[in-house]
Protein backbone atom coordinates (compact mmCIF):
# COMPACT_ATOMS: atom_id res chain seq x y z
CA UNK A 1 0.00 0.00 0.00
CA UNK A 2 1.42 3.54 -0.93
CA UNK A 3 0.76 6.76 0.70
CA UNK A 4 2.17 9.00 -1.42
CA UNK A 5 1.63 12.23 0.18
CA UNK A 6 2.91 11.07 2.94
CA UNK A 7 5.81 9.46 1.39
CA UNK A 8 5.03 6.10 3.14
CA UNK A 9 4.67 2.73 1.96
CA UNK A 10 3.31 -0.66 4.21
CA UNK A 11 4.26 -4.24 2.65
CA UNK A 12 2.45 -7.15 3.87
CA UNK A 13 5.15 -10.25 3.73
CA UNK A 14 4.53 -13.65 4.10
CA UNK A 15 6.55 -14.84 7.29
CA UNK A 16 8.03 -18.32 5.14
CA UNK A 17 8.89 -16.34 1.70
CA UNK A 18 10.33 -13.24 3.41
CA UNK A 19 11.93 -15.15 6.59
CA UNK A 20 9.99 -13.65 9.30
CA UNK A 21 13.00 -14.05 11.97
CA UNK A 22 11.83 -16.08 14.80
CA UNK A 23 8.70 -16.87 13.25
CA UNK A 24 7.26 -20.36 13.62
CA UNK A 25 5.60 -19.54 9.97
CA UNK A 26 9.13 -19.24 8.37
CA UNK A 27 10.75 -22.95 9.17
CA UNK A 28 12.31 -24.18 6.21
CA UNK A 29 11.16 -27.04 4.79
CA UNK A 30 11.94 -30.33 5.15
CA UNK A 31 13.20 -31.36 1.22
CA UNK A 32 15.14 -29.74 -1.26
CA UNK A 33 16.96 -27.36 1.03
CA UNK A 34 19.34 -27.18 -1.88
CA UNK A 35 17.03 -24.75 -3.61
CA UNK A 36 15.07 -23.62 -0.85
CA UNK A 37 17.94 -21.65 1.41
CA UNK A 38 19.28 -20.01 -1.93
CA UNK A 39 15.35 -18.81 -2.65
CA UNK A 40 14.34 -18.10 0.45
CA UNK A 41 17.60 -15.95 0.99
CA UNK A 42 17.68 -14.08 -1.90
CA UNK A 43 13.98 -13.07 -1.34
CA UNK A 44 15.30 -11.31 2.22
CA UNK A 45 18.46 -9.91 0.67
CA UNK A 46 15.97 -8.25 -2.06
CA UNK A 47 13.73 -7.21 0.63
CA UNK A 48 16.66 -5.85 2.70
CA UNK A 49 17.53 -4.00 -0.92
CA UNK A 50 14.65 -2.16 -1.67
CA UNK A 51 13.55 -1.06 1.93
CA UNK A 52 17.37 0.66 1.76
CA UNK A 53 16.86 1.94 -1.77
CA UNK A 54 13.31 3.48 -0.38
CA UNK A 55 14.53 5.01 2.59
CA UNK A 56 17.38 6.56 0.71
CA UNK A 57 14.73 8.42 -1.61
CA UNK A 58 13.22 9.87 1.42
CA UNK A 59 10.38 7.18 1.66
CA UNK A 60 9.21 5.44 5.00
CA UNK A 61 8.54 1.52 4.75
CA UNK A 62 6.57 -0.35 7.60
CA UNK A 63 6.29 -4.11 6.74
CA UNK A 64 3.08 -6.39 8.06
CA UNK A 65 4.21 -9.99 8.85
CA UNK A 66 1.36 -12.58 7.48
CA UNK A 67 1.49 -13.89 11.71
CA UNK A 68 0.20 -10.00 12.77
CA UNK A 69 -2.28 -10.23 10.31
CA UNK A 70 -4.20 -12.98 13.23
CA UNK A 71 -4.31 -9.97 15.96
CA UNK A 72 -6.55 -7.55 14.46
CA UNK A 73 -6.45 -4.96 17.47
CA UNK A 74 -2.69 -4.64 17.19
CA UNK A 75 -2.78 -4.79 13.94
CA UNK A 76 -4.78 -1.73 13.73
CA UNK A 77 -2.75 0.07 16.48
CA UNK A 78 0.47 -0.33 14.87
CA UNK A 79 -1.27 0.77 11.61
CA UNK A 80 -2.59 3.82 12.75
CA UNK A 81 0.69 4.81 14.80
CA UNK A 82 2.39 4.20 11.20
CA UNK A 83 0.29 6.30 9.41
CA UNK A 84 -0.60 9.38 12.01
CA UNK A 85 3.30 9.81 12.48
CA UNK A 86 4.84 13.25 11.55
CA UNK A 87 1.64 14.19 10.07
CA UNK A 88 -0.64 16.92 10.93
CA UNK A 89 -3.81 16.37 8.33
Amino acid sequence: MVFPKRKKVIFVHGCFWHRHPECPLARLPKSRLDFWLPKLEGNRERDLRQLEALRAKGWEPMIIWECEVKDLDSLIHKLHGFLAEGNAE
